[in-house]
């Protein structure tokens, strides 16, 4: 359930809503958690749509041209960006849009909003708001993020709803904010992606390993994956080498039967930053229906 705080206004001097896209990409949902409710907070003066970036790889131009603002999210890979929106931004024409960039963590990334931003002002977007959100850990066949007590739900959402009303209201009043754009945040960024971007990126994108003793062939990963990476054939499911590393497949087996980074299986899944998250929401657009 999210929980909207009404406390956004409209920028100074504007007589008709604005029209915001934000184009979210979430592995295991805590980005699109973030974005829904930074589009619910928007709604409740102006217009917002959210897309799913993974259904929009090849049209997305064709949308941003529709908007006013444009916002994109994503998790943070070793203060770098998902192999899937490194794509996504390649394939923009250039816009002149003001844009918005937020970024989910589990810790700390330095810069991991700006880098997005500074990716986006490549293609000529004028970046004035950026923004990190602390979310759950969702890398869990690694040992030394074994979590056993569940997650604060409540508490969760009500520092995603503080933060994101804020960074709604400086966005609506054009007011800039550019989380991670200072010195400091570059060498703390830098100090994650040089030796991140130092792993072979061929090999990362070939990282899921499958037991084929535990896979019962369910096509449950199949159907989540973002870049089609399994396929499910007569002898099991195999891999297409184009792993985003998303761990959307590792956290929704239901036998635990695949790993990325980790020599164990799971023992403790993430399911998402809510009760009963439901993982297929992170693939669908979710459009505002009302007049903009």
């Amino acid at each position: 359930m999210i929980v909207v705080v009404s406390t956004c206004h409209t920028g100074v001097g504007r007589t008709s809503p604005l029209k915001i896209a934000i184009f979210c990409f979430s592995g295991t949902g805590n980005t699109y958690r973030v974005a829904k409710t930074l589009c619910e907070t928007i709604r409740q003066t102006d217009h917002c749509d959210l897309y799913a970036l993974e259904n929009h790889l090849e049209d997305a131009d064709r949308l941003i041209e529709t908007y006013d603002i444009v916002g994109l999210g994503y998790p943070i890979y070793g203060s770098s960006l998902p192999s899937i929106v490194f794509r996504f931004i390649e394939a923009l024409s250039a816009h002149q849009k003001k844009a918005f960039v937020f970024c989910t963590q589990l810790l700390f990334s330095g810069d991991g909003a700006a880098y997005g931003g500074r990716q986006l002002e490549k293609k000529g977007f004028v970046v004035l708001w950026q923004e990190h959100f602390l979310m759950p850990n969702n890398i869990t066949d690694l040992r030394i993020f074994d979590r056993r007590k569940p997650y604060d739900f409540a508490r969760i959402d009500r520092s995603i709803t503080k933060k994101a009303v804020r960074f709604t209201r400086w966005i609506l009043a054009g007011k800039e904010h550019r989380k991670g754009s200072n010195p400091i945040s570059l060498f703390l960024g830098l100090l994650q992606r040089i030796p991140y971007g130092s792993m072979n990126p061929e090999r990362l994108a070939q990282s899921v390993r499958i037991d084929s003793k535990r896979c019962v062939r369910c096509g449950a990963c199949v159907k989540l994956c973002p870049l089609a990476n399994l396929r499910q054939t007569q002898e099991g499911i195999i891999t297409q080498k184009r792993c985003t590393l998303c761990y959307r497949c590792v956290n929704h087996c239901p036998t635990h039967a695949i790993r990325l980074f980790g020599n164990g299986f799971v023992r403790y899944a993430y399911h998402g930053p809510t009760s009963g998250f439901a993982i297929e929401s992170v693939k669908n657009d979710e459009l505002d229906h009302t007049d903009p």
